[in-house]
């Protein structure tokens, strides 16, 4: 996705000459000439007893030429997940005795060792005071308020002594690790860390497009020697095994894709038997075993073509890929809030502004936000807002007749939000908050600290809101619309509950107005 790791050792251990193991300097013969700084000494490469295997000890940090191995959080496709589930987290800064032994990353003033420990997992990171200071500004734009957060903000001058500085850095991720939690969903900030939405350590090879990273779909072996005649073609003799990757019907093409050691190619089918059972629904075990060729002509080029195209479609990124990549980016309505206000440089959303400042100019009617509009009508302003386009509603005749289409729309947006206004995260408290006495200050004070344990984004987006609503609710003796009814209709598009809306046990927790 976001994170260029270390290159990886290609092979394993093997033998030679009898009792003699290659070293390090046998498979890069340049590596001693040259030592990368990521990688151990040839030395500290140790052979497992049992095998050939090896182990390398490797610290994620700086390429040769001095660039940082993960991209920078401005050059990472802004996105938020949908659904984060983080356990505990900690996250704390290094001494220089601290990271492992063996590993040759030449201490600096510039570089700072971050070890993350996640889903019993623990790794090393390599940062420097500008990585910090980008990781500071994304959590406290997408994530936390600095009031609840108490994070002290990182100025762009580092403080003049090293110990300081470290000092700084420190407390900086311990009040990090304590408040760190399910809340943050922006994708750059848990590329930083190198985690996944389930607290897993995040790791992509550089070659994940690469055709040897395609999972196999069966095993076979030859049972006819074959040459290749194509530089796209892999020859092996009988006997060898096939990894297939790629399997088209017989009808379609008699050229199958496969993997033999780390080459990749195509090569006919009726060379090799399948021996797994995970085989596509729509090939023919026998026929394909049986048959020397295709079940009707089918070009030599023709059919190698037939075969690419194919992998090509099944091997198309998903949504989530080219979400991550920037290629493809949600629309205004279904898309996180956070992740949309940031894409588009607004403070709050389109909608919400366009629709509110309509409504209290012209739409001071009676049931406003109760009854609904036209469904043509939402329908059209949806798309235009989806076009990233401002509707003109002051000169469409059909709006300024249908005024409750445009309180449909707003309460349409807020409704199919990824993640509700109030977050999903933080239901309990406002769940506990609204339970509390009523006649104690503690209502209104837990009240109080959920909202500001809200992220930046909907915190703004609530105010802006909320201040809208009580306007209108000023207006109750033209509308009907009193405080209490405003808060009966928006109520359930503000806040839900995940469970509520899968189902189970906790569905039956309600919030009362």
């Amino acid at each position: 996705m976001f994170i260029e790791p270390p290159q990886p050792l290609v092979g394993g251990m093997a033998s030679l000459s009898g009792s003699r193991r290659r070293g390090l300097t046998d498979i890069i013969p340049q590596y001693g000439a040259t030592k990368t700084g990521n990688l151990c000494s040839e030395g500290d490469v140790r052979s497992t007893s049992g095998g050939g295997s090896i182990r390398i000890h490797h610290l994620t940090g700086v390429s040769p030429e001095g660039r940082s191995r993960f991209p920078k959080l401005e050059e990472c496709a802004h996105f938020h997940y949908e659904h984060v589930e983080l356990g505990p987290l900690q996250i704390k800064l290094c001494e220089k005795d601290d990271v492992k032994q063996g590993c040759e990353v030449e201490p600096d003033s510039k570089h700072f060792t971050v070890k993350v420990v996640s889903a019993g997992q623990s790794w090393l990171l390599r940062r420097t005071y500008e990585n910090f200071r980008m990781l500071d500004e994304q959590l406290h734009r997408c994530i936390y308020d600095r009031k609840f957060s108490n994070l002290k903000e990182l100025l762009e001058t580092p403080p003049s002594s090293q110990d300081d500085l470290i000092k700084l850095l420190a407390v900086y991720l311990m009040r990090l690790s304590e408040i760190a939690g399910s809340l943050i969903n922006c994708g750059p900030v848990l590329s930083w860390l190198e985690l996944d939405n389930r607290g897993r350590r995040l790791l992509v090879t550089e070659g994940d497009n690469c055709p040897i990273n395609t999972p196999a779909v069966a095993a076979a072996y030859s049972i006819k020697k074959y040459t290749a005649v194509a530089a796209d073609e892999i020859s092996f003799d009988i006997g060898d095994m096939i990894s297939v990757i790629d399997m088209p019907p017989p009808e379609e093409s008699a050229w199958w894709r496969g993997k033999r050691g780390f080459l990749v190619g195509f090569f006919p089918s009726h060379c090799v038997a399948v021996i797994t059972d995970k085989l596509p629904r729509n090939l023919n075990l026998h026929q394909s075993l049986t048959l020397a060729g295709p079940t009707k002509p089918v070009l030599r080029k023709h059919g190698k073509l037939i075969a690419f195209f194919r992998a090509f479609i099944l091997s198309r990124p998903s949504r989530r890929r080219l979400k991550q990549s920037g290629i493809l980016k949600e629309r205004v309505f279904g898309c996180d809030l956070g992740e949309h206000l940031l894409n588009s440089g607004h403070e709050i959303p389109m909608v919400l502004k366009c629709c509110s400042e309509f409504i209290e100019a012209h739409g001071i009617v009676d049931g406003i936000y109760r009854l609904s509009g036209v469904t043509s009508n939402i329908q059209k302003l949806r798309r235009t807002f989806d076009e990233d386009r401002v509707p003109a509603l002051y000169e469409d005749e059909a709006i300024l007749q249908d005024i409750h289409s445009v309180a449909s729309l707003l309460k349409m947006y807020f409704r199919e939000l990824p993640n509700p206004l109030c977050t999903y995260q933080l239901y309990d408290a406002f769940v506990g908050a609204v339970q509390a006495d009523k006649e104690s200050d503690d209502r209104l004070l837990r009240m109080r600290e959920a909202v500001e344990k809200l992220p930046p984004p909907h915190y703004r987006t609530l105010e802006y809101l909320v201040r809208h609503l009580a306007r209108v609710s000023e207006k109750g003796h033209q509308t009907g619309m009193t405080a209490r009814n405003v808060a009966i209709v928006w109520a359930p598009n503000l806040l839900r509950c995940k469970e509520l809306e899968v189902g189970g046990v906790a569905a039956l927790q309600g919030v009362g107005v």
